[in-house]
């Protein structure tokens, strides 16, 4: 970003978290060895916080247990412009208020999706947004 270039605020990038257009996040263990996946969904949590379903995060756990720094790619489904959000995980939630809307807007996609069933929230994993940039084409 220049420095006559204004932040990017998260709340700017509301519409990136409605789920319309799949996002994913990049990880690295201690090692180097880098994870990426595919998210159905951002949720927007705060002005400084983003939360992931952890419902298949295997991988991306036990690099996050290693290394806590992310890469999360969302997109703006009207216009398909991409951020790229640093990011830090802080803790899991695995039950409360954000759990259950995480957890309904996953039997929502996943009913939309003929999975219905399928898909089992683990838990909410919350992370603080270090860093929000616009990524050129």
């Amino acid at each position: 970003m220049s420095a006559d270039t204004a932040p990017i605020a998260l709340r700017d990038l509301g519409v990136c978290f409605e789920g319309a257009v799949p996002s994913t996040i990049a990880t690295a263990s201690a090692d180097g060895v880098p994870n990426v996946t595919y998210l159905s969904k951002v949720h927007l949590v705060d002005d400084d916080h983003v939360g992931l379903s952890d419902q298949f995060f295997s991988k991306t756990n036990r690099n996050l247990a290693e290394n806590p720094y992310a890469c999360v790619l969302v997109f703006d489904p009207t216009t398909y412009d991409q951020y790229r959000l640093l990011v830090r995980y802080e803790r899991s939630e695995r039950q409360g208020r954000l759990f259950d809307r995480v957890d309904r807007d996953i039997e929502a996609i996943a009913a939309l999706t003929g999975m219905a069933g399928v898909f089992k929230l683990r838990a909410v994993a919350i992370y603080r947004v270090l860093e929000i940039e616009a990524v050129e084409a």
